[in-house]
Order: structure tokens, then C-alpha cells, then sequence
């Protein structure tokens, strides 16, 4: 992890367009150059969209299968190698899904990307959750809250934890600050990946708890 973060920084000195130069970006799937999912390669990720709800989540939208190769590398390469310009083509996968929704949430709701802790955000310089939030904001005109839901203890990853350990692990890991930002509001909950839902049911618990009035769950991907 150090590596790679080292790695960014020295891209980041450089300058995108030095590093875009030196290393040409290539399509993740078919090696063509110019983009990190060319249109034809981002077309061909098939849709398993699923639609279920919760204890705290009035409602949970999957758009596709983690079990794509080419979805799965590219969340990867976005987590884990630090590719931000992979937010741009995921988000508007999310995007696309919710315009073509026959009943999609209104304006009334407001977008929050799942937090990370402080640590964890510092190494890695940004939170891709947030990142596919933004664009979710920006395309459907929904406002977005970054600071109202926070992490305010470090947890252990949930993909090394058996299902029945993730619940535990993730319990009162997060918390509301000022909730003037929530009560009474419509929330949508954005991530890449659901797994079990336990960490988006934890967000959501705590949200309700401040007074949310209604909370959905919207992840790219389901594990």
C-alpha cells in the first residue's frame, strides 16, 4: 500500500499530462489506448441489477455483478492502484442505471458517499466512494453531503471478515455530527461494492437515529 501511495505522489509531481505521456493509458479490457474503459469495452459490462431492502435501508439498488472480470479490475485498479479517472466511467454506469429506473428517487434526496476513516483516507489520498457520490450529484442534480455522516473509528477490511464477523466489525463505527444536515431528509447512500450490507446498514441505522426520514442504498456492484 505504501508503494503504490508513493507511487501516486511521484505522478502527482510530475503532472498528468507528463505521466500521461511516459505511461499512455490503455483500455482495462481490450488495450486500446486513450481511455481506462474504452465506450466498447464499458458497453459490454452486463447489468444484474437487484433491488432489495433492509433493516435501516428502506431500499438497496445493485447495478451489476462483481463477478465481471472487467467491473471487478476496474474497481480495483480505483481502490488500490489509485486511478481516479476510473470514477468517471463507474459513476456514469450508476448514473445510466438510475435514469433508466421507471420509479427513481426525486430531487428531495440528498447523496452521501460511504465514509472511510481519517487514516485510511490519508493513505489513500481520496475516497471512491465519495468520488462515484460526486458524480451521482453532479449528473442527477441531487445535493450531495460530505461531512454530515463520518467514520469515527478505524475498522478492520470487511472483505477479510466472515459474513457473521462483519456486523460486529463495523458497529458504531459511524456517527452524525450535525444533525440539522439530516433530520427529516431523504438520503441516498452510494458505494462500489455491496457485499452483505452490513456497512451500509450501519450508516443507515446511525443516519435514522438523527433523524433521516427515509435512507437508500445505491452501489455500483454486488459481491
Amino acid at each position: 500500500m505504501g508503494s503504490f501511495k508513493k507511487a501516486k505522489d511521484f505522478f502527482v509531481y510530475l503532472g498528468k499530462s507528463t505521466v500521461d505521456t511516459l505511461f499512455p493509458i490503455e483500455c482495462l479490457g481490450c488495450g486500446k489506448e486513450g481511455s481506462w474503459l474504452c465506450a466498447d469495452c464499458l458497453s459490454a459490462i452486463r447489468p444484474d441489477k437487484h433491488s432489495l431492502s433492509g433493516e435501516s435501508l428502506d431500499r438497496i439498488l445493485t447495478f451489476y455483478s462483481y463477478d465481471q472480470e472487467l467491473l471487478k479490475k476496474a474497481i480495483h485498479f480505483l481502490k488500490y492502484k489509485f486511478v481516479e479517472d476510473l470514477a468517471e466511467p463507474l459513476g456514469g454506469l450508476i448514473v445510466k442505471n438510475i435514469r433508466e429506473m421507471g420509479s427513481r428517487p426525486g430531487k428531495e434526496f440528498i447523496i452521501i458517499g460511504i465514509p472511510l476513516y481519517r487514516k485510511r483516507l490519508i493513505e489513500r489520498g481520496f475516497n471512491q466512494a465519495v468520488l462515484l457520490a460526486k458524480i451521482v450529484s453532479r449528473d442527477l442534480g441531487w445535493p450531495m453531503e460530505e461531512k454530515a455522516l463520518q467514520r469515527v473509528r478505524a475498522t478492520v477490511p470487511q472483505v477479510e471478515l466472515e459474513e457473521e464477523g462483519r456486523a460486529q466489525n463495523i458497529k458504531n463505527a459511524f456517527a452524525v455530527f450535525d444533525s440539522s444536515k439530516i433530520i427529516n431528509k431523504k438520503i441516498i447512500l452510494v458505494d462500489d461494492v455491496l457485499t452483505t450490507g452490513a456497512t451500509m446498514e450501519e450508516c443507515a441505522k446511525t443516519l435514522k437515529l438523527s433523524g433521516a426520514k427515509e435512507v437508500w442504498g445505491v452501489a455500483l456492484a454486488k459481491g
